[in-house]
């Protein structure tokens, strides 16, 4: 924890020395003005509603991304020929850049629709991938005893497969969550949305507005840390209580 907060001290000196040096606060803005920018922030109800906003959109596409990953993931990881088909797909779907998604479904959807479709779609092949990865490193043995007890296919799911491959999906929470939201916000960007964090940047961005934009990346830089800290501590307490 010192060694955190001696680099933050550090850099924040860099930043200082570098604006000094600069002297212009539309190139490089001050510390000082980001940080009492980031408070005024605080007291704007517009601010509350673009981050509600912005993590409403990322928390659907979160969802759909997990549930379509998952369940594709587990079809694929318990048959070969699935396995085949969606391969490929897949791999496609993680070559794609973002701006091709959105050039192609801002045409298709409006843009809402299209927010939650291209963040679904950038961190979906993560669940599917890692849910794969799980069912294909099940022991052998286990999966014999799986089966020799002809349970249905839901208790199965239930009880034996999602609980062995529950480090294999808290694998891809980990790692989907902080994409979708640095995906959600770029998105937002390029879509031009009506409400979103994305929004203020792009605003900020035509005003010229340094301080702003540098204050609303602080803004998500502490964000993500929350996301990534209450996610820890639901991982955590599913494994402690599956334990």
């Amino acid at each position: 924890m010192k060694k955190k907060c001696l680099t933050c001290f550090i850099l924040i000196v860099l930043w200082q020395m570098t604006s000094l040096i600069v002297d212009k606060e539309v190139i490089l803005p001050f510390p000082g003005d980001v940080f009492l920018r980031m408070l005024a922030y605080l007291s704007m109800s517009s601010f509350y509603v673009s981050v509600l906003s912005t993590l409403s959109r990322i928390f659907m596409s979160f969802m759909l991304a997990m549930v379509i990953g998952v369940s594709l993931g587990i079809c694929a990881g318990m048959n070969h020929h699935i396995y085949e088909l969606l391969e490929p797909i897949m791999a496609l779907l993680q070559t794609i850049p973002q701006i091709g998604y959105i050039l192609i479904l801002l045409v298709w959807l409006n843009s809402l629709q299209a927010l939650i479709v291209i963040v679904m779609l950038m961190i979906l092949p993560i669940f599917y991938h890692n849910t794969v990865s799980g069912i294909q490193h099940i022991d052998r043995d286990l999966k014999d005893v799986i089966i020799l007890y002809h349970h249905s296919l839901f208790f199965n799911l239930r009880y034996a497969y999602l609980p062995l491959i529950g480090g294999y999906l808290a694998s891809a929470v980990s790692s989907a969550l902080p994409m979708a939201f640095k995906v959600g916000v770029m998105a937002e960007i390029f879509v031009s949305s009506r409400q979103g964090i994305g929004k203020l940047l792009y605003n900020a961005r035509v005003n010229f507005d340094m301080t702003s934009i540098f204050a609303l990346i602080l803004w998500m830089v502490v964000i993500l840390m929350m996301i990534n800290m209450m996610t820890d501590m639901i991982i955590k307490y599913l494994h402690g209580r599956h334990h």
